[in-house]
């Protein structure tokens, strides 16, 4: 099995840096090759500042590059709606693909590309970064094993001075974006959640104010799950603070745990005694690594994909329930079959 796979890049602006600030470090498997952006600038100051300004193939059309370079796997890190084109166009040139939060847009899409993948046998990793820690692997453990008791509710809580800080941009064009401040960043808050309760939300009520804008600013979510658990989204944009927090109350036990990975605490009572954690054990064998460093050992079969596009499916589903449940002011009951 080859040891080098050769990496193209949909997409060199924003967030796209941190995925290749972890290449260059920690990822050798992974050859950055080639870049596309719509905008050549982006791509030439991606290569300048982050690949050594190597001589170094550019496209402004990302299905050029595919047909041009021998690909091995694909990043895609552009606006939210033109995830599932590019996913697809890179699973159907027989290329991996890792891309950004949210997967796509809608749900009919989600099982698209789903299905996409596996017919091509291709891994399609969602590069959410606190799926990928050691902390989530725990809590997950935790939450499905019945250590901490019925799961009960499930709180997601976001802050962020959201509004002015996208202001003119690409993140408060619906065409572009698909929402607002709950697509963009909340979309880690709730893949996190949807994650480790790991059953499918089945019913959702939604309020939502765009405070003047175009997409959504502020929102709550008030949510069910097919295992019982009831759970809450707010979605902060307008707000000159950051947090970022989810808190799952079980009948036994508490578990709070950042949508990141940090922040981890388990607080509970058990035959008796009272018990707390504040991280996870030292025999625990599953480590946190990066999107791409798991992305580079599926590949390459030497470990499973964290994060999959089934959960990309059950965020597509809840996205949109909750955005139909906004415009229409009613409860919504979302699909539970996944693909």
């Amino acid at each position: 099995m080859k040891k080098t796979i050769r990496l193209g890049i949909i997409g060199c602006g924003g967030f796209v840096r941190f995925h290749v600030n972890h290449i260059n470090q920690h990822v050798p498997e992974l050859k950055i090759v080639a870049l596309c952006d719509i905008i050549k600038e982006h791509a030439e100051k991606l290569n300048k500042d982050m690949l050594g300004g190597k001589q170094m193939p550019i496209y402004l059309d990302y299905r050029r590059m595919l047909r041009k370079e021998k690909l091995d796997a694909v990043h895609v890190s552009t606006p939210h709606t033109l995830h599932f084109a590019h996913a697809y166009g890179a699973l159907s040139a027989g290329c991996h693909v890792m891309v950004d939060k949210p997967m796509v847009t809608n749900s009919r899409l989600a099982r698209k590309l789903v299905a996409k993948a596996r017919q091509a046998r291709r891994k399609l990793s969602v590069a959410i970064q606190g799926t990928h820690t050691d902390t989530f692997a725990y809590s997950r453990q935790l939450l499905s094993d019945g250590s901490l008791g019925r799961q009960q509710l499930v709180t997601g809580v976001l802050a962020q001075g959201w509004m002015k800080g996208t202001r003119g941009r690409w993140r408060q064009d619906p065409a572009l974006s698909g929402g607002g401040q709950l697509y963009d960043s909340c979309a880690h808050v709730i893949g996190s959640m949807l994650y480790l309760v790991d059953s499918d939300p089945v019913e959702v009520f939604c309020w939502a104010d765009n405070c003047g804008c175009k997409v959504d600013i502020n929102a709550v979510a008030c949510l069910k799950f097919a295992n019982g658990c009831m759970g809450s989204i707010t979605s902060g944009g307008n707000c000159d603070s950051w947090k970022s927090h989810l808190i799952f109350q079980c009948e036994q036990a508490k578990l709070e745990i950042s949508p990141h990975g940090g922040d981890f605490s388990v607080q509970g009572r058990k035959d008796n005694m009272s018990f707390e954690m504040k991280s996870v054990p030292a025999k625990w064998k599953i480590p946190s690594v990066t999107p791409a460093r798991n992305f580079a050992e599926a590949i390459l079969g030497k470990a499973p994909l964290r994060c999959t596009g089934e959960l990309g499916i059950r965020m597509a589903d809840l996205m949109d329930g909750i955005y139909l449940s906004a415009r229409t002011n009613k409860p919504v009951k979302l699909r539970s079959k996944k693909a």
